[in-house]
């Protein structure tokens, strides 16, 4: 009997202990809502777990391949009822299959417990809408044929015909193409408005394409991309519908160069120039003549416009002027208009050395007209001017002579380097500074007499219009009010040669090439105060003679 009591009791052991363990062992479960789904509607996946897990047991990227997937929710809790604890973790998830046909939901291995795998069967809602009713693509090239470097502006607008706010995920892709070059023009314009009676969100884009060779290309417009949340209120479903990413082509053809073409390449629809020369008072000369003195300037600003290229691909206007007169020329400024085209404008000022006539020279530009086909030539006519001659000028400046000069030439650079302006810049206000000392010479032999009141404060005024000059960075204007205070000033020849390098300092750092060039105001600033003095100084000395 003994014997029979203790095997049951081992027994009665045994079976307590593996309920206990099958109590204790992990159940993970999988399911969703349905298992037949049309294409793109959106159904829910849950995995549930008799334990409290963490949530980063489930790992749900093995669906981005077939299902559209939103964002997981992971929670857990703990019940106790009639002393009994359960605890769980419950995993959800909302996917939307991207495919039609037998889409299967793998295993997940949660903790080392796999669940089991669900297959759905998907099928195709022909009441859903497509992406053409969504999103609608829409593009302007305003030229379909190039040469090469030639450019043509691409306009696209995509119309979103659904709420904004039910947009997922939404990319605005770039225009595609090979052997073209495509630059876009600034930031997309997105707006509300109402197209044929419907509220719709607008995305305006430009692109510049440049052509690169020649050929035919298709260029593959931009488009809206990711996804939009559907509900159909007749089923009550709801759907996440994948946008895709076809979208129209444009067709663009690029000619070859012709055979033979010789010179610079430079293919545009239209190309214009125009002039201004303007006298050192500022007015603009209206006739193909001028007359002006040896040491007077004219200002002449040449403006380029040309459609289909780009601000590096404009040719730089190098004019080779006669040898009396010195020349320093302003960088090239541009700007792009509202039609795609690109404006450059570019300014010499010409300083005369001495007496004689002379003939400024025409700029002429070559550049090919890709409308009609052929070579075309635009030109701006030169002037004729008169010099008068300055004894004293021609005195301590010596040159060759005075009575003929051969016409200039211009010559189109393409790529050229860095502009000479340092050179120009000493020449050109060496030249002025020796035409403003003998124009001032007489005013200057009555200066230290003169010590009327009016006097005093003409000097004042002059004085002040130099300093403006100097701290509002203007060269032109700082070299017109030197010229005036110097001839109402003694100036010693140190202070004079330390002033005008202070001025070409200035010019070489806001009108020159060489970025190097570092220049404030103080220095010059203070060189006219110290002069002054000197000027105050010896007034008053002379008083008391």
């Amino acid at each position: 009997m003994k014997n029979i009591k203790s095997i049951t009791l081992v027994l009665l052991a045994i079976i307590s202990s593996a309920v206990s363990f099958s109590s204790w062992a992990l159940n993970v479960t999988a399911s969703v809502n349905k298992t037949k789904v049309s294409k793109d509607e959106v159904i829910q996946l849950k995995i549930v777990a008799d334990q409290k897990l963490d949530g980063n047991k489930v790992d749900f990227s093995s669906l981005s391949k077939d299902f559209y997937l939103g964002r997981p929710n992971f929670s857990s809790s703990v019940n106790i009822l009639n002393g009994t604890r359960t605890d769980s973790s419950i995993w959800t998830v909302a996917i939307a299959p991207q495919r039609i046909g037998k889409l299967t939901i793998p295993s997940f291995d949660v903790n080392g417990v796999a669940t089991s795998p669900i297959t759905l069967n998907v099928t195709i809602d022909e009441q859903t809408p497509t992406t053409k009713d969504m999103v609608e693509v829409r593009t302007q090239l305003s030229k379909s044929e190039l040469y090469p470097k030639e450019s043509a502006l691409l306009d696209t607008r995509i119309i979103v015909k659904v709420d904004p706010r039910l947009l997922q995920n939404p990319n605005l892709t770039s225009p595609q193409a090979t052997g073209l070059d495509i630059e876009a023009m600034g930031e997309p314009k997105q707006y509300q408005a109402v197209l044929d009676g419907m509220e719709v969100m607008i995305i305006d884009q430009s692109y510049r394409v440049t052509a690169i060779e020649s050929g035919n290309f298709a260029i593959k417009a931009p488009t809206l991309t990711g996804g939009v949340l559907y509900g159909n209120n007749r089923s009550g479903t709801t759907k996440i519908l994948t946008l895709d990413t076809s979208s129209p082509t444009v067709d663009l053809k690029v000619d070859p160069i012709p055979e033979g073409y010789n010179g610079s390449w430079l293919p545009t629809s239209k190309l214009s120039l125009s002039q201004t020369w303007k006298l050192d008072d500022g007015k603009n000369v209206a006739s193909k003549s001028v007359s002006i003195a040896s040491g007077d300037s004219l200002t002449r600003t040449i403006t380029l416009t040309a459609a289909g290229l780009t601000s590096a691909q404009l040719p730089n206007i190098s004019v080779s002027n006669p040898e009396a007169f010195r020349v320093y020329s302003e960088k090239p400024s541009f700007k792009s208009n509202d039609d795609g085209s690109i404006t450059m404008i570019t300014k010499q000022v010409l300083i005369a050395q001495h007496g004689g006539n002379f003939t400024l020279p025409a700029v002429k530009i070559n550049w090919w007209d890709s409308v009609n086909k052929k070579p075309a030539q635009t030109e701006l006519e030169g002037l004729n001017v008169s010099v008068t001659a300055n004894e004293m000028i021609n005195a301590v400046s010596p040159v060759s002579s005075p009575t003929s000069s051969l016409p200039g030439t211009t010559t189109i650079v393409k790529d050229s380097g860095s502009w000479p302006y340092i050179a120009g810049l000493f020449a050109a206000l060496w030249v002025l500074s020796s035409a403003m000392w003998y124009r001032t010479s007489k005013a200057n032999q009555n200066h230290l007499s003169d010590n009327s009141p009016m006097s005093s404060i003409n000097n004042a005024s002059i004085k002040e219009n130099l300093i403006a000059a100097i701290k509002n960075r203007d060269p032109i204007a700082t070299q017109t009010a030197y010229r005036s205070w110097k001839g109402t000033n003694s100036l010693s020849e140190e202070d004079d040669v330390l002033l005008r390098n202070e001025i070409t300092k200035m010019n070489s750092a806001i009108i020159g090439s060489d970025k190097d060039v570092i220049w404030d105001d103080k220095t010059a600033l203070k060189l006219i105060e110290k002069a002054k003095a000197k000027e105050s100084k010896a007034g008053a000395a002379l008083a008391q003679l």
